[in-house]
Formats: structure tokens, C-alpha cells, sequence
């Protein structure tokens, strides 16, 4: 199981307009109770997730990669609408500098 077989799965469940995927497994493979499953986290962006709530966005993902489910041992997922990316990457404004003059 590696991240392309989750990218495949969800690209063609969802047709997202941005997917990331990082392969957290290394960092993982020494904990006491491994079961060899994979660690996964992703960011998505998809149209389907505007109206719905984080855990129905989390769902849909989830039957996305049902076929592997037993596969991945941990998926942590971030899932926005392009307008929620959009804002994220937003610069952030800077709060005006008042220069006292002491003089």
C-alpha cells in the first residue's frame, strides 16, 4: 500500500481540485503495537464539501478508500472548500505601526 493507490482512489471518487498526501509511515514504525499499516495525512480540496459538516467531509473520504481501509493504520485528513483554501492561504494582514516620537 502506498500513497499513489490513496491519490487514484480519491481522485476518482472525488475529483478534488487539490489533494496532498504525506506518507507519515517511517516516523511510525518503531511504535511498540505496529501493525505495519500505513500513516497517512492528506489535504483536500473538493466542491462536494461545501454545505456539509467536517465529519461528513471526513465520511466521504472514508468510503473513498474503503477497498484499503485495512491497509492504513492511521489518516488524519484536512478537507476544505476551495473557498475555505483560498482564505487559508491568504496573506495575513499586518496591524498598522504606530511610531511614538519621543522627542
Amino acid at each position: 500500500m502506498n500513497k499513489q493507490v490513496l491519490e487514484h482512489l480519491i481522485e476518482d471518487a472525488l475529483h478534488p481540485e487539490f489533494l496532498e498526501i504525506k506518507d507519515r509511515s517511517e516516523a511510525h514504525s518503531s511504535h511498540e503495537q505496529s501493525d505495519g499499516g500505513g500513516h497517512y495525512e492528506l489535504r483536500i480540496v473538493c466542491h462536494q464539501f461545501e454545505g456539509m459538516a467536517p465529519l461528513a467531509r471526513h465520511r466521504l473520504v472514508n468510503a473513498a478508500t474503503e477497498s484499503v481501509r485495512e491497509k492504513i493504520h492511521a489518516l488524519a485528513v484536512k478537507a476544505y472548500t476551495p473557498e475555505e483554501f483560498a482564505a487559508l492561504n491568504q496573506p495575513k494582514t499586518r496591524r498598522p505601526t504606530i511610531s511614538l516620537n519621543t522627542q
